[in-house]
């Protein structure tokens, strides 16, 4: 029996990792990543050191020009990580407020493997509840599209400053085929490990000539419009593609679906409240380390909430304790509040995410320590809400 919408939602990151042994360096040069995703056919792969944990992807690599002398800690996407027991809602709406599109799976602080848009996309594709959905209510209209004549120096330019990684090729009106990030850097950024006759590993790459038609997919992924979310979960699937155009009765270009589209299906069935989780002390140049930080302390909090179900909110205090060349050293203070509950855990450590791993892990313990005891006795008087606290 197919599953619902509202059980794929709740399968587990165990169910649907890619496993991958191999792992890189922030301190390695891009070039070597390159080399990998190159050999591999891969899209994305793990990054760690530490605490800190990430992915580089083929994406990331599409500004990059010296990739032997380009970092990957300049490039990567530090963006949390996934435990083996996470539902694919959680994963889903990760990805989507992230603007990621793959998480590494921690497992006894080890990275195991990544789970990805596309293996979630590949289990959307076994699930015929979908058909319920109709694409043309998901699509992005109006994509930015390009003539085949035009050039790939254009074509990568217009990637970088719009962030897509897809760009329809259309000619009076009809599909010819579709450029991605994926074809620009595998056929003009050398990695270290493939030297060609000319060239050196690693090279500056100060141009990027020709015409898109030389590069471009000729038989992309298209679908009509009357089509439904099953149908093109499963064509993506199919074909192995990561975007799939949308067209009308005149095969005309009407918009595009990534899997981003595809996961906003899976956030829809997400309760409409969640565990409010505060954090101060952070300015408006943290915005992304906000979201990642509240997601991880959301899901900390949540494991423990069949133990200690009136923890109401979570207030994290973030403290910029002294500053050494490029590196701040942060105090973080986590408070895990309800009516007659309160909970407290402190950690202190270089590097904002790296204390927010800290400190995460800390409360938990003390969650899972406390069992159904509370630290502390009840707060007396009508707590007041901070006006400069912001969610």
């Amino acid at each position: 029996m197919s599953k619902t919408l509202e059980e794929l939602a709740q399968i587990e990151v165990s169910q649907l990792l890619t496993k991958q042994g191999s792992k890189f360096d922030p301190k390695d040069p891009s070039s070597k990543a390159l080399g990998f995703l190159k050999d591999t056919g891969q899209y994305e792969v793990a990054v760690s050191s530490g605490r800190k944990v990430g992915i580089i992807t083929v994406r990331n690599l599409l500004g990059v020009e010296q990739p032997q002398n380009t970092k990957i800690e300049s490039i990567w996407d530090q963006v949390g990580e996934a435990q083996m027991e996470d539902p694919i809602l959680v994963i889903s709406d990760i990805m989507l407020t992230n603007n990621v599109r793959a998480l590494p799976v921690i497992s006894n602080d080890t990275i195991i493997g990544i789970i990805s848009q596309t293996n979630i996309i590949e289990e959307m594709s076994k699930v015929s509840a979908l058909r319920e959905f109709k694409s043309r209510d998901i699509l992005r209209t109006s994509p930015i599209t390009m003539k085949p004549e035009e050039g790939i120096a254009q074509a990568r330019r217009i990637m970088l400053d719009k962030g897509i990684s897809h760009l329809p090729i259309v000619e009076n009106g009809k599909i010819k085929g579709v450029v991605t990030a994926e074809h620009i850097v595998h056929n003009f950024i050398t990695p270290s490990s493939k030297t060609t006759r000319g060239d050196r590993a690693g090279a500056k790459v100060s141009r990027f000539p020709g015409q898109v038609s030389a590069i471009m997919d000729y038989q992309p992924c298209i679908l009509n419009i009357k089509s439904n979310v099953y149908d093109v979960a499963k064509e993506l699937t199919r074909k192995g593609k990561s975007a799939c155009l949308m067209v009308d009765d005149n095969e005309n270009l009407i918009g595009i679906i990534t899997p981003k589209e595809l996961l906003s299906v899976i956030t829809a069935t997400k309760p409409e409240t969640s565990l409010p989780v505060y954090i101060v002390g952070l300015t408006d140049e943290d915005f992304l380390e906000r979201s990642i930080a509240e997601n991880k302390v959301r899901r900390t909090v949540n494991k423990s909430l069949k133990i200690h179900p009136d923890i109401s909110e979570v207030r994290i205090n973030v403290k910029k304790q002294s500053v050494g060349g490029e590196r701040t050293r942060y105090q973080l203070t986590a408070r895990a509040l309800g009516p007659s509950t309160s909970f407290q855990a402190k950690y202190e450590d270089w590097g904002l995410m790296e204390s927010f791993d800290g400190v995460c892990d800390a409360l938990d313990k003390t969650l899972r320590r406390a069992k159904k005891e509370p630290q502390k006795g009840p707060r007396r008087g009508r707590r007041r809400r901070n006006p400069q606290m912001k969610r």
